[in-house]
């Protein structure tokens, strides 16, 4: 069966259909490098004139992307698209783009964050936050409570036991909570921190703290002091309409081609927001997620 790269199904408007052509046709014959493919079938799969297949090819021929069998007279990938294989790090770097559509988009820092074991790190960023300072690769945040909560929503009683279980001191009234904040978060899709003055602090002292991944007495020590001195997360109920709300960070989870949360990207207005603009950044930046997990799983990325 032929499968099917319709000129349609590009996500981007192009103001170039004839390069659009050539990418259609690099795309079909690159997702079967093995096969070979007849005229008719090019065209057919990619819902354009034989002649125009035909002009493509040969064009792509000349130049070695494409092998033209002279017995069969069928085309296949040729040894110049090798030459031309992706460097490492070029996921990488159309990730770190999407990064900085969505910060000059949303006028605020973006990062992206994954987690190792018991560790968050920020591995790329993009744009700044006029009201807040730069977060920097690299900043590692202790994966207990109350951080991280965008990858424990979706994890098993496990993993969120033990998340818990890291923090040793915290009031019932905060474990309690925390299970509200969890079953919201997966509700809506994102986390929400509150921007205090406690929360400020603390993370001050987690930037002081960044490069020390490991979770010990003084990040454990934090991390208790900000789950007993105030509300860390907004619950949707406590977004009324029409009220200004300070908001720190937004989140959404990143998820692997196996559906778990291996990462989270994060927006910073460190601002008042209404109701409706906490609820429409929190549905960007699920979108935002969508988009990197396409281009992380189609070229590994990160």
């Amino acid at each position: 069966m032929t499968p099917s790269v319709t000129l349609d199904s590009q996500p981007r408007q192009s103001v170039s259909p004839p390069t659009d052509r050539v990418v259609a046709v690099m795309s079909l014959l690159g997702g079967a490098p093995d096969r070979c493919f007849t005229v008719t079938e090019v065209g057919r799969a990619l819902e354009i004139s034989r002649a125009t297949a035909h002009a493509v090819l040969n064009a792509l021929t000349v130049h070695d992307w494409v092998i033209r069998d002279p017995e069969t007279g069928q085309f296949s990938c040729g040894p110049a698209i090798e030459a031309l294989a992706r460097p490492s790090g070029a996921g990488r770097r159309l990730v770190r783009a999407r990064l900085a559509e969505l910060a000059n988009e949303l006028q605020m820092q973006v990062l992206l964050v994954r987690r190792n074991g018991t560790d968050m790190t920020v591995i790329e960023t993009a744009g700044q936050t006029a009201t807040a300072a730069q977060v920097g690769l690299g900043f590692h945040i202790p994966f207990l409570a109350p951080f991280g909560r965008e990858f424990v929503a979706w994890a098993d009683d496990q993993t969120h036991g033990a998340w818990l279980a890291r923090l040793k001191s915290a009031r019932p009234e905060f474990r309690s909570r925390m299970d509200e904040v969890l079953a919201d978060v997966r509700d809506r899709g994102y986390a929400i921190e509150r921007l205090s003055p406690e929360w400020l602090r603390v993370h001050t002292a987690l930037q002081a703290l960044s490069g020390h991944g490991d979770i010990d007495i003084v990040t454990t020590s934090l991390a208790t002091a900000i789950a007993d001195g105030t509300v860390v997360d907004f619950l949707t109920a406590e977004l009324p309409p029409g009220q200004l709300n300070e908001v720190a960070m937004v989140m959404a989870p990143v998820r692997n081609s196996d559906g778990a949360v291996v990462m989270s990207v994060s927006a910073i207005p460190f601002a008042s927001l209404e109701a409706t603009a906490v609820k429409e950044l929190g549905q960007r930046m699920c979108h935002a997620a969508a988009e990197l997990e396409t281009v992380i799983a189609r070229y590994e990325a990160t």
